[in-house]
């Protein structure tokens, strides 16, 4: 039933443009074309179905399959909705709904297209998506075409032709007034035909596009055969028959060999109208196309019997009626009962030439009645359309001038507005003044309560440390040279705990060293110096500074910093940095961990990569590594000593010298400081 029902109404479908994304390329070409776009987008690594370029391609390649594939259209389009549905797509949804009414009118159900259409354009976002908008009207038009109700496809075409122009698309009009031409044409009211053929011509030549042009080439051409006009005939024909054999456009290329066929009929010249009758055939691959067929059986038809040739004459025009038949198409049945009246009057087959001559009359009777109420419709919708133009017009010309008044008005009471600002504001410009002043006042006092907070922040810090981390050690050592010497044993406590002491003093000469840099760092006017720096050889050097406490942990040291690497810093910066960087490394890493050191240049940046094994931190950790507000010191993982200071220093550093430091970490899965610096100026 569904096939049946194609085959009724899809050969008016041919008589309107496709809209097709590469109009120079046949229709295979373009399923082909979308497949494999969307096979080598689905092969990307970075690339997924959830996004809006894999669903513009499945809908672009559900529009292609509207003639040759309608079971695969529907699958793709569902899945085009479902997608766009899923990631608030809207213009993905509207692309998909716009295919599902194309999927039921070119199969021949016009109720459920003219719903999808309807659905359309009652949502409010159509507005934002005019090339959609214009698709939906084209559909209108040519569902209400195939229902006979020419007036509202009428209407629809030019309300499509209206949007196109409004947003100066130039492929939009031409296909709205190719529509209209080919509608007029159809319905044989070639005046009409030609206005909006001229229109479309028009279009064509600015878009240049040879596929467009060579279309409508081929109607002109079937209008002028109409109008008698043989020679302009002739000419568009051979243009379009040329670019339609070159671009392989086989149902182009049969309707305007069938065309020219038609001229040589008019002409009288039956053998090259049979000629080119049977070329078209042999190219004609659309089974759909019924019409198409069936005129150029018909043609057949004619030209046989016009040169006596009555076997063939009745073979051809047995076929074409046949085809006629199975859509009802009274102009062709007529036609063709016609020629059969003909052909046995001339056999002297009088009762069955009386029997086709009554049908002939009936169906002749028929669609004079129903072209003189089609007319009559026709031009009453073309009233009420150039009244509701007028009407539009007379509208906006009414609000036009109602928007001069208020522009007058406005103009007025701006001007009083504007007198009333000035004496305003000449009586306030001394408080202005004077507002100023305090404001000014103001800000003074908050830079200068800033910076004494913090002053006394720093100081706080400063105290902190002294009296916790460098007063413990100090004790310590005051408290074991006090046992060294008043108690005989304690020579033995002595040895017992150099080692540890030790350990404690490096840190103590860290944590100072920290200090120093620190403090330089907090005076207003310190400079730095920016020079080229090896960035192989000084980690290799810090490395070598930490290799007691690499050794003592066991830790892997995996050092691919590239030799010839360098950046443009302060070099005693860069080394109190990249120290801190890798004492907390070292700090937070266990026994037989791994540190990991890489560098990589990034557009004029050098990145420097400081990545462990250790214990990791907390999103609530990271939250507050760098900030002045937040003091954090934690012991490392064989309980080395920290003051929360060193990597606050780093990064106030590594901003001195135009760098950045940002850390990615995970509570057990280690942490990756990552510092940002310029690049070495390098010059030859």
């Amino acid at each position: 039933m569904i096939f049946k029902l194609t085959r009724k109404y899809i050969f008016l479908l041919f008589a309107f443009i496709c809209i097709n994304v590469n109009t120079t390329v046949a229709q295979v070409d373009s399923i082909q074309f979308f497949k494999e776009k969307i096979k080598t987008f689905s092969q990307g690594s970075n690339n997924s179905e959830n996004s809006t370029s894999y669903i513009d391609l499945i809908n672009n390649l559900s529009y292609q399959l509207r003639y040759s594939g309608l079971d695969t259209m529907k699958i793709v389009t569902v899945r085009a909705l479902e997608l766009s549905n899923s990631i608030n797509y809207k213009e993905g949804e509207l692309e998909a709904l716009t295919n599902f009414s194309a999927f039921y009118l070119y199969r021949g159900d016009t109720k459920n297209s003219i719903e999808y259409c309807q659905k359309l354009l009652n949502d409010k976002e159509l507005i934002d998506y005019p090339i959609i908008g214009m698709k939906v009207y084209n559909h209108l038009g040519q569902a209400y075409f195939i229902k006979q109700d020419y007036p509202l496809s009428y209407t629809y075409f030019l309300q499509g032709l209206a949007l196109g122009e409004k947003h100066k698309n130039e492929f939009y009009t031409f296909l709205m007034n190719m529509n209209l031409g080919t509608m007029f044409n159809l319905l044989e009211d070639y005046d009409e035909a030609m206005l909006f053929y001229t229109s479309a011509f028009e279009s064509s030549k600015k878009t240049m596009n040879a596929n467009m042009d060579a279309m409508l080439s081929s109607n002109l051409a079937f209008l002028y055969i109409q109008t008698g006009d043989f020679d302009k005939a002739k000419n568009y024909l051979n243009k379009s028959i040329d670019y339609f054999e070159y671009s392989k456009n086989k149902e182009w290329l049969a309707f305007s060999l069938s065309t020219l066929a038609q001229l040589y009929l008019k002409l009288k010249n039956y053998n090259d109208a049979i000629n080119n009758y049977q070329k078209a055939l042999s190219v004609h691959s659309s089974d759909t196309d019924i019409k198409g067929r069936a005129d150029i059986y018909y043609g057949l038809a004619r030209s046989y019997f016009e040169i006596n040739n009555l076997t063939k004459a009745e073979e051809n025009i047995n076929k074409s009626l046949s085809l006629y038949s199975s859509f009802n198409l009274n102009t062709g049945l007529e036609k063709c009962y016609r020629i059969l009246y003909q052909i046995k009057k001339e056999q002297n087959q009088i009762s069955k030439s009386l029997e086709y001559f009554e049908l002939t009359e009936k169906l002749a009777n028929d669609i004079f009645i129903e072209k003189n109420k089609r007319n009559l419709n026709m031009l009453n919708t073309k009233l009420n359309f150039e009244k509701e133009k007028d009407d539009l017009k007379a509208k906006n010309e009414l609000a036009i001038d109602q928007q001069r008044k208020y522009v007058k008005w406005s103009l007025a009471a701006l001007l009083t507005s504007f007198i009333i600002v000035l004496i305003i504001l000449n009586s306030v410009k001394r408080e202005k003044l004077l507002n100023r002043k305090l404001e000014n006042q103001a800000i003074v006092l908050k830079e200068n309560q800033k910076t004494l907070s913090n002053i006394n922040q720093n100081q706080d810090r400063l105290f902190s440390i002294v009296g916790h981390d460098l007063r413990g050690p100090i004790i310590s050592l005051k408290e074991l040279l006090i046992l060294y010497i008043e108690d005989p044993e304690g020579k033995m406590y002595f040895e017992k705990f150099a080692p540890q002491l030790r350990d404690d003093l490096e840190q103590v000469q860290f944590t100072m060293d920290n200090l120093l840099h620190w403090g330089k760092n907090q005076m207003i006017g310190s400079s730095i110096k920016l020079e080229r720096i090896s960035v192989s050889h000084e980690i290799e050097n810090i490395l070598h500074f930490f290799n007691k406490e690499i050794k003592k942990k066991y830790i892997k040291i995996d050092n691919q910093i590239i030799e010839n690497h360098c950046a443009f810093a302060d070099l005693d910066q860069f080394n109190v940095i990249f120290r801190n960087l890798i004492s907390n490394a070292i700090k937070f890493t266990p026994n037989e961990g791994k540190i990991t050191l890489t560098s990589k240049i990034k557009y004029a940046n050098l990145l420097i990569k400081i990545s462990d094994t250790g214990v990791g931190m907390s999103e609530l950790t990271l939250s507050k590594l760098f900030k002045d507000t937040e003091h954090i010191s934690t012991s490392g993982t064989n309980l080395e000593k920290g003051t929360g200071l060193g990597l606050r220093l780093a990064k106030e550093m590594i901003i001195k010298n135009n760098g950045e430091i940002s850390v990615k970490s995970k509570i057990n899965e280690g942490s990756h400081f990552i510092v940002e610096l310029p690049l070495s100026i390098t010059r030859f």
